[in-house]
């Protein structure tokens, strides 16, 4: 694991690395889940290419750990243990939060889609009991493409736009969202 300290890899991943990854964090998940016995709040970013540990990504996960946490105090919720790993197949943040499952998802869901950003974000909330809380089960629409209207796990499955054009859309997207914060 990279140390937030330290400056990104910026080094090509394959796709054995992803999956390692996912298991990786799916096992710790588990882990916290069994642990603390109450929600979590796993955050990764929707990051195309082979490059995932880049000076942007960590700078758009900050500002997904920003406003996470502005919307846990907001709410006044608990957190049990909070923790955020840089690593080459790109940041990850998480929380343990006592509070129902359903609850997180319902406010994490409006923060993915009102955040100038959350739609970079992939914000998943875990019940100990239920396991993950999806959008449907919330009665929430389904996320769209960045690209078109359609929704975005069939553009991604048939692979309708390059990684080029998604690579611009999200350069565009960072450079007016940074550029008005300076």
């Amino acid at each position: 694991m990279i140390s937030e300290t330290t400056e990104a890899s910026c080094v090509a991943i394959t796709l054995e690395d992803v999956l390692k990854a996912r298991d990786a964090r799916a096992k710790l998940q588990q882990e916290w889940l069994f642990r603390f016995e109450q929600p979590m709040i796993s955050t990764t970013l929707v990051w195309p290419g082979a490059v995932k540990d880049t000076l942007l990504a960590r700078q758009v996960m900050a500002e997904a750990k920003e406003a996470l946490g502005q919307l846990l105090r907001k709410h006044r919720w608990e957190i049990s243990r909070q923790e955020m790993r840089f690593q080459p197949t790109g940041p990850e943040a998480f929380w343990s939060v006592s509070v129902p499952a359903w609850m997180i998802k319902h406010v994490t869901v409006h923060l993915e889609d009102s955040h100038p950003l959350g739609r970079l974000w992939d914000i998943d909330v875990f019940c100990p009991k239920s396991g993950l809380i999806k959008r449907s089960k919330i009665r929430q629409p389904m996320r769209q493409c960045f690209i078109c209207d359609e929704p975005a796990h069939v553009c991604s499955r048939m692979r309708r736009h390059s990684q080029s054009e998604l690579a611009q859309v999200i350069e565009d997207l960072t450079y007016d969202y940074f550029s008005r914060r300076r």
